[in-house]
């Protein structure tokens, strides 16, 4: 086009070509200006985290400790934190003297914006330094500053955006400094190395990859030259050392000792918080290994997601070059850095457990060198673009080709391929951007899966912008008394919105801001019951929702099936009568608290709701190994106020349930404030059921009679109680069973509570539990803080269990015991036995001594290497049998190599009554 252009018109297309090129030199700062330009416009848009109060706290401690006016900094729990960022922040707003919280976080979430938009233009910088192609740098650029999610972290995490941009700003100045090679370059380096680390302790990643970079240099460089590298490594050293001691003024009384405690403070756990992952909750002191990879997949866009795992590939497969060709050359060296600071971060992470939460904001800086791995991803793709362009060579006497649409066959098709990608990039990660706004913090690509009601992944720093909106323009005329999850949403309001809103315990308050959070149990149930005047949702599911409190606030349309609702409960019976009263539906499906009159602090405590079903199968998978459905809640999330009376309503599981504990409890208390227990009545369909088999166990005298009747069988243990009284049935039923089988365990507990396995027939309650065969002995009683009662009852042996004990016993009795005294002791290469006939039960009450001494010490468990020998002592009731006048035990022997036995018995506290020492079977 400038050709034609330039003969006809050679000024006119010197003048455009000198416009585009320098367009194209300054594309980089025009972009940055668009991207401050439009955080400005939304600069009030965002919400203020608590961690920014907790930053400006910890720059002011640190900055008295500076000039000498106190010490308080030694005892901060947040002494680790540096404050390279947050100390000039803490200087510019005394400076300003920014005395309105509005005006404050308006520098602070511009400045943390602006540092980065620093980042973006590193990114660029440093790419095209690398390759040399504004398109590619452009592009680079355009994935790091278009990540819905970083975009918004962007205005009020100054945590998190500072040290991923800085930590961009440093991967330059190291690419910086190797091509240069001087020391001057390598004391900046070391500059911002050590401010990188005065951020986050995880900044000692990019001291060690330097020096990682610096001994590739000297294996391939020339013997002159590793001298130099030496010395420029040595002043990179010197200056990252001491600019991380200078910006952290914790370190200067006793440098080695505290620098260790704040790297090892990255893998401490001091705090535990529940999480949703992948659709179960989980905390954050036992993160599944996939914690941290899961999270980065499914919340960075796809195109970015797929053009850095294509470079990561890219450099994987250049390192198969022969003989190390690859590694000869510094960008390749370079790109095995970006690589290495990609993955090791998430590996350790992995391998230390780490406690990570949030998704994976901690992991934000490994951002940076996957944005430049995904340059590497797109340059990947154009030169496969202009390798399948190439024309191919023409054979003697062979035409040229015609023209074709192939995409091999046209580089020019390629290009518009590769643009038409990069277009498809940008629109998947501008539609996030506005469709999301202010909540692209909450962003999930197409990989996470969307379960309805609860998203499978947990939601976390949305802005409550619009929900305190909505509020002050609905109710402009009067203050409003609010309870809010995260109240600094609203510092950023202007002061005369800020002036009428009053935050309270949400007893107290009017109506209730809530934020889906971190929190897994703080996000809400389905069907809420409180009035829902706005929601916010995002991905079908309700982000912000603002509900009403107190009925005498909202409108007599939205109040008056809630005073329906109340006055209907009044009519009916409850199912518990305590400072709540409790009420069941004819279904059993939803559950109503009531209290009137109600009190400021009533329903300030949690609510206690925990089900119990039929089939413990019922339960979901993480809730099986405690056998019952935790469905906790605070008022706020269930409750409102119907004039001077409290009124929740929880919707119960639609599976068949047995038992529920209701009551309420205080966060940190021991024991609740009270519980009631109710078990609920059999399903209709199993009535006659239960009628038909409580006639038949009463048809008969009971085993034993007491506060239960107990009734047993071989296979079954049933307590009965008429009248059902609700005082003894709170006591837990005991079941003690010892078996036959010297194989199986010893006596084992089968407690239980009558809630847990009872149900109510008429006025009788009724209990059964089955019981493993064959038995020797079974104990059954009640207990509270003592036993109540108990009763013992044996059965004889089975005819086959006798059978197995006389066999044993003539196959050992035809050859000579080991050992002759109260017992015969018969000692096999697996196994000890313990014989004597007659037996009575006297002689098999003392307890049976075993101890095991081994060849080598090594051998024995960990705890029993200090004694020298392995105490295998045994009642006989666990591993013997009586028949025929005879008894017989035996005890299975360790497979490692054994000195020598001792055997004998005793009774607890007093010398053995016989003892011997044995060797081994041979």
């Amino acid at each position: 086009m400038f050709d034609s252009l330039a003969a006809r018109h050679p000024r006119t297309a010197f003048v455009m070509r000198r416009a585009t090129a320098i367009a194209a030199a300054r594309s980089a700062w025009l972009i940055g200006a668009l991207f401050l330009w439009a955080g400005w416009a939304v600069l009030d848009d965002y919400t203020v985290i608590d961690d920014s109060e907790m930053q400006r706290e910890t720059a002011a401690i640190t900055l008295d400790y500076i000039l000498g006016r106190s010490d308080a900094l030694l005892n901060h729990p947040d002494r680790i934190y540096g404050v390279v960022f947050d100390l000039p922040l803490l200087l510019l707003e005394r400076l300003l003297d920014l005395q309105d919280s509005r005006a404050l976080y308006r520098m602070r979430h511009g400045l943390t914006h602006l540092v980065f938009l620093a980042g973006g233009l590193g990114c660029y910088a440093l790419t095209y330094r690398l390759y040399g192609r504004r398109p590619l740098a452009l592009g680079a650029m355009g994935l790091f500053l278009l990540h819905p999610r970083l975009c918004a972290h962007a205005f009020f995490n100054s945590k998190d955006i500072p040290f991923l941009s800085l930590f961009m700003l440093a991967l330059l100045l190291i690419h910086w400094a190797g091509r240069r090679g001087s020391v001057a370059a390598f004391l900046l380096c070391g500059l911002g190395v050590g401010a990188l680390t005065n951020l986050r302790p995880m900044g000692i990643l990019l001291f060690g990859a330097v020096l990682a970079l610096r001994a590739g240099d000297a294996v391939y460089a020339e013997r002159g030259a590793r001298r130099a590298i030496l010395r420029t490594s040595g002043a990179f050293v010197l200056a990252s050392a001491l600019t991380s001691y200078a910006l952290l003024p914790y370190l200067w009384a006793d440098p080695a000792p505290r620098f260790v405690e704040t790297v090892a403070h990255g893998v401490e756990r001091p705090d535990d918080f529940p999480l949703l992952f992948r659709g179960r909750p989980i905390q954050s002191s036992a993160l599944p290994l996939a914690y941290a990879p899961v999270w980065f997949a499914i919340s960075t866009p796809p195109l970015a997601l797929g053009l850095g795992c294509l470079g990561s590939a890219a450099v994987v497969r250049r390192l198969w070059r022969p003989r190390g060709a690859g590694l000869r050359g510094a960008r390749f060296r370079f790109q095995l850095l970006l690589l290495a600071c990609f993955v090791l971060p998430v590996l350790a992470v992995m391998w230390l457990q780490a406690e990570i939460y949030n998704g994976w904001r901690h992991l934000y800086f490994i951002y940076a060198p996957f944005c430049l791995l995904a340059a590497d991803g797109l340059y990947a793709l154009a030169a496969a673009r202009r390798r399948l362009g190439r024309p191919r060579a023409r054979g003697p006497g062979e035409r040229k080709p015609g023209r074709t649409l192939a995409l091999s066959g046209r580089p020019r098709a390629g290009a518009w391929g590769l643009a038409l990608l990069a277009l498809i990039g940008v629109a998947a990660s501008l539609g996030p951007l506005a469709a999301l706004h202010p909540h692209q913090s909450v962003y999930l690509n197409f990989l996470a899966a969307r379960a309805a009601p609860v998203l499978p992944f947990s939601l976390s720093y949305a802005s409550a912008r619009d929900g305190l909106r909505f509020l002050l323009a609905r109710y402009p005329d009067r203050p409003l008394r609010l309870y809010a999850y995260w109240p600094a949403s609203a510092l950023t309001l202007p002061a005369d919105l800020r002036q009428r809103l009053a935050f309270d315990d949400f007893a107290q308050a009017d109506f209730a801001l809530q934020l889906s959070t971190v929190d897994w149990r703080a996000v809400p149930l389905e069907e809420p019951y409180a009035p829902v005047l706005y929601t916010d949702e995002v991905y079908g599911y309700p982000l912000i929702w603002v509900t009403a409190l107190n009925l005498a606030r909202v409108p007599d349309a939205v109040a008056a099936p809630y005073r329906a609702a109340y006055r209907d409960l009044q009519t009916r019976v409850p199912i518990v009568r305590a400072p709540f009263n409790v009420y069941l539906d004819r279904d059993a499906r939803v559950a109503s608290w009531v209290k009137q009159p109600c009190r400021a602090g009533d329903a300030s405590p949690k609510f206690i709701l925990h089900v119990t079903p039929a089939d413990l199968q019922a339960l979901p998978p993480h809730r099986r190994r405690y056998r019952f459905d935790n469905r906790d809640f605070l008022f706020f999330e269930r409750g409102v106020r119907v004039d001077d009376a409290c009124l929740a309503v929880v919707p119960l599981p639609a599976y068949p349930i047995r038992h529920l504990t209701v009551g309420q409890w205080h966060s940190g208390a021991e024991a609740g404030i009270w519980t009631a227990d109710y078990l609920l009545p059999p399903p209709p369909d199993r009535v006659n059921d239960y009628r038909a088999a409580y006639r038949a166990l009463t048809a008969q005298p009971p085993t034993h009679r007491d506060v239960f009747d107990a009734y047993l069988t071989r296979s079954r243990v049933t307590f009965v109680q008429t009248p059902c009284r609700e005082e003894t049935a709170q006591a837990w039923l005991r079941v003690r069973i010892e078996p036959f089988d010297a194989r199986q365990p010893g006596a084992r507990q089968l407690d239980f509570d009558f809630f847990e396995r009872g149900v109510r027939v008429d006025d009788a309650c009724l209990a059964s539990a089955p019981l493993p065969a064959p038995l020797r002995r079974v104990t059954v009683g009640q207990e509270a803080e003592d036993t109540l009662w108990e009763a013992a009852f044996t059965w004889p042996l089975p005819p086959a269990v006798a059978q197995t004990y006389r066999a044993a016993y003539a196959r050992l009795t035809t050859g000579a015991p080991a050992l002759r005294a109260a017992f015969d002791v018969y000692v096999t290469a697996d196994a000890v036995a313990y014989a004597k006939a007659p037996c009575a039960a006297a002689d098999t009450a003392p307890k049976f001594i075993l101890h095991v001494v081994p060849v080598r010490r090594r051998d024995l468990p960990p705890d029993r290497r200090r004694a020298g020998f392995d105490n295998r002592d045994f009642e006989f009731a666990w591993q013997g049998a009586h028949f025929e006048g005879r008894c017989l035990a035996r005890a299975a022997l360790p497979a490692y190599p054994i000195a020598r036995l001792r055997v004998g018995q005793f009774r607890t506290g007093e010398d053995p009554l016989w003892l011997a020492e044995l060797p081994p079977a041979p």
